[in-house]
């Protein structure tokens, strides 16, 4: 039985989301003891979406280097019980030295490649095991899923699917990305579909889907070209025997004739733009424009609308952000001295016309977020051509350091997330802004210019354009069903795509009220739990206790994660960045430790 001095605590979930968690934990316990229960019915540490078993084509979508889960010197909330070390440090450190597969594979590893999920996994589950051995720490790991529990003066009891229950003082949801049934139109798509003989992949999580439903040489239409359809093309191209060759300097596709050809539409019309490749030494440009007392000084408290107030200071944080940059490294490539061209900038001009002779030195956000935007071509071939093109250009300039201005966009991107994230946190959006803009447009934006694939995926896809093997339809890409066939249009061109497959390249839409999950099914059934009005997000309150249907905040039962209304925060954090997870995170586990007195009652 738990005395006085600890604190008990069951995290559904034991991905990196639970670990962050789990960290901050251990960080506040100050001397006393805290056991967990991990309940998850994947392996602890990784998870679902991190689990070892998957192909080793799936890669993380960052450089070793800037992968963590652990704070480091620059994050500001009290206390570090392990150093911060990120992927390439513990396959340095610790990886290489340990047998097979995984010795094998962080041996290999460098701090600028991208590092498989399965080796990822493996450093995950070398950070549980160092917040296990830590002195007063008692992890339990529960391989089930958690079913149902129920919150008590004294206490939660959490029934498990196996048939155990666990008393603990406290409960966080963790499950991180949830599994949901398909929506009604998902089902119209697929009972169509299997009237006309025709094959519809709805969306899921790319490891997870069933492919072998896509026939080699079969026309595909792929809806998405986000991060999703980047796997997708890897499992069906690589995972099916094909291999890329540089020949001249060029990389080549070798098709294995197991290929489906993939014809790719979306909103943008092209894909995400890649990873940066090279090293930059910053620094890192301070948000000027987009913090919350300037906001506070602009908008005073009223609620903020995240696209008709905020989205063009954004835009402006975004352009000083590369200015500042450009003129500080590359000040050959302006006419004008930065004292008056930050002047004028501050006071609302946007003098980068009279200063930067280049238009490609220049930010345009408007560009880089449409850039096929009002593109109109003959045929389908000159679109292919077209975005080859942008592909070859887009991987030109994130190898070259002399557009280091492109890293500093990329950091304050990062950094005008966490003042999204501390907006949300405050209640200070729009109920329709925080439903709906934050998921869409804004983590639109933000995975287009700073999530895009790794570079050497970018390449291949490239290669695979060249080879016939992908084919792009252009920007607004609407799929029908038309005479039997899937049939693709786009504003780009008048050329029309017909094939037998649909794929949705996409995770699912949050909708807790939707998903699978059998503990959130059964909270919500009985009213403990309930979506965030229009959102589909389970509803957190400001310090994310569970919400339940009539108002009422659990004082016991927390959740953190994506498909919460809380802050939507990453999972892992780039080093040296303060990243908002840490906070949160930190935050609930300051509330946990608050319940160690009442836990003397129970164990009286």
């Amino acid at each position: 039985m738990t005395s006085s001095n600890t604190l008990t605590v069951a995290l559904v979930g034991a991905g990196p989301t639970a670990l962050g968690v789990l960290e901050r934990l251990a960080a506040r316990a100050a001397g006393r003891g805290l056991v967990v229960h991990l309940v998850d019915p994947f392996p602890p540490g990784g998870g679902r979406v991190w689990r070892t078993a998957q192909s080793d084509l799936l890669w993380a979508n960052s450089l070793a280097r800037d992968v963590t889960v652990l704070p480091d010197e620059s994050v500001t909330v009290p206390g570090r019980v392990l150093a911060g070390s990120t992927v390439a440090q513990w396959a340095e450190q610790v990886g290489s030295a340990l047998p097979g597969e995984v010795g094998a594979a962080a041996r290999a590893l460098t701090p600028g490649t991208f590092p498989p999920r399965r080796l990822v996994s493996s450093y995950l589950r070398w950070v549980l095991d160092s917040l296990t051995d830590l002195p007063g720490v008692a992890v339990h790991e529960h391989r089930t899923r958690a079913v149902d529990l129920v919150e008590h003066d004294a206490g939660v009891q959490v029934l498990l699917e196996d048939g155990d229950r666990l008393d603990v003082d406290t409960v966080v949801l963790a499950q991180g990305h949830l599994g949901r049934t398909r929506t009604d139109r998902e089902v119209e798509l697929a009972a169509a579909a299997a009237t006309a003989g025709l094959t519809h992949v709805p969306t899921g999580y790319t490891a997870d889907l069933d492919l072998s439903v896509l026939r080699p040489g079969e026309d595909v239409l792929v809806r998405g070209a986000g991060l999703a359809f980047v796997d997708l093309v890897t499992l069906l191209t690589g995972g099916r025997g094909g291999s890329f060759a540089t020949v001249d300097g060029t990389l080549v596709y070798r098709p294995s004739g197991q290929e489906p050809v993939l014809h790719v539409g979306s909103r943008r019309g092209t894909p995400y733009k890649a990873k940066l490749d090279y090293d930059w030494a910053g620094p890192p440009v301070p948000l000027r424009f987009f913090t919350p007392a300037e906001l506070t000084a602009r908008f005073g408290d009223r609620p903020l609308d995240l696209r008709a107030d905020l989205a063009p200071v954004i835009a402006r944080e975004l352009a000083w952000a590369h200015c500042t940059e450009l003129f500080r490294a590359h000040p050959e490539r302006v006419t004008m001295p930065w004292a008056e061209f930050a002047e004028r900038f501050v006071a609302g001009a946007d003098p980068q016309a009279e200063a930067i002779p280049d238009p490609a030195d220049r930010f345009d956000l408007a560009v880089l977020d449409r850039p096929l935007a009002g593109a109109r071509f003959a045929t389908g071939e000159q679109l292919q051509e077209w975005v080859r093109g942008y592909v070859r250009a887009d991987l030109a300039r994130a190898a070259d350091p002399a557009h280091s201005a492109d890293q500093a966009v990329f950091t304050a991107l990062l950094f005008c997330h966490g003042t999204i994230a501390g907006l949300v946190r405050a209640g200070r959006l729009t109920l329709r802004s925080a439903r709906e803009d934050v998921s869409g447009w804004w983590m639109n934006l933000f995975s287009h210019l700073a999530s895009g694939p790794p570079s050497p995926r970018s390449a291949e896809l490239l290669a695979l354009s060249e080879a016939g093997v992908v084919r792009f339809t252009g920007a607004d890409t609407v799929v029908t069903l038309e005479e039997g066939r899937w049939v693709a249009r786009s504003a780009s061109t008048d050329e029309v795509t017909t094939a037998t497959a649909l794929v949705e390249a996409r995770v699912p839409a949050v909708d807790v009220r939707a998903t699978t999950d059998p503990l959130l099914r059964a909270l919500q059934a009985r009213g403990t739990a309930a979506e965030q009005p229009g959102t589909g997000r389970l509803h957190v309150d400001a310090g994310h206790r569970l919400v339940s249907a009539t108002g009422g905040s659990a004082e016991r039962v927390h959740a953190v994660g994506f498909w919460t209304s809380g802050a939507q925060v990453a999972a892992f954090a780039r080093p040296r960045t303060d990243a908002p997870f840490f906070h949160q995170d930190d935050h609930v586990a300051q509330e946990l430790w608050a319940l160690v007195p009442a836990a003397a009652v129970r164990a009286a």
